[in-house]
């Protein structure tokens, strides 16, 4: 009984241990749910999106902790991914920690927070 009981605590601790979802560039990238072609840490996971509106075609909302600091900033070897997967940061038209992306004619937005982001697919190019 003491023995599987061990084993019952030590399958939990892997397990929530296995699970914490923080920020590691070693785990790799995934595809966004609202875009293919835009790559999100595979670690993080969705929670309810902000509703479309204006501009905004499609948002998906991700938690995960350690993707940006308390300014918003994100870590560069996720900046560096998003490149590698083809993205052109539109530099001239950050705000913040906000920063847009264009690739074949789409327009992608990503919104770093403390520990959250938001990927939102543009209908049309950012107005400067």
């Amino acid at each position: 009984m003491k023995q599987i009981l061990a084993l019952l605590v030590l399958v939990s601790v892997f397990w929530i241990t296995g699970c914490s979802n923080v920020y590691s560039q070693e785990d790799g990238y995934r595809m966004a749910i609202i875009n293919q072609g835009f790559p999100v840490p595979k670690e993080a996971y969705e929670v309810k999106a902000e509703d479309c509106i204006g501009e905004i075609s499609k948002s998906a909302k991700y938690k995960l902790k350690g993707i940006g600091d308390a300014d918003g900033n994100p870590p560069d070897h996720y900046l560096r991914t998003i490149e590698d997967w083809g993205w052109t940061e539109m530099v001239e038209d950050r705000r913040g920690s906000i920063h847009f992306y264009e690739k074949q004619g789409k327009i992608m937005s990503l919104n770093i927070k403390e520990n959250v982001f938001d990927v939102f697919e543009m209908t049309s190019a950012k107005e400067s």
